[in-house]
């Protein structure tokens, strides 16, 4: 099975009113939407950061199959 390379960079406002960038790269199956990277990587930016607020994000791939 071919999968592809993913990143994602998710902006996460801290409970302190602090704005930080969480990047998040990862492996899967050829042809994920945008929208099931970004639902992946916000999970794990929340759960490093409890309480926190996505304020935005951004997800890309190489366009490479591996």
């Amino acid at each position: 099975m071919s999968t592809q390379h993913y990143t994602a960079e998710v902006n996460v406002r801290t409970t302190a009113g602090d704005l930080v960038t969480i990047y998040h790269d990862t492996s899967g199956p050829v042809g994920m939407s945008s929208s099931e990277v970004r639902a992946a990587a916000e999970k794990v930016a929340l759960a490093e950061i409890p309480g926190g607020q996505v304020e935005g994000s951004r997800v890309a791939t190489d366009g490479k199959q591996h």
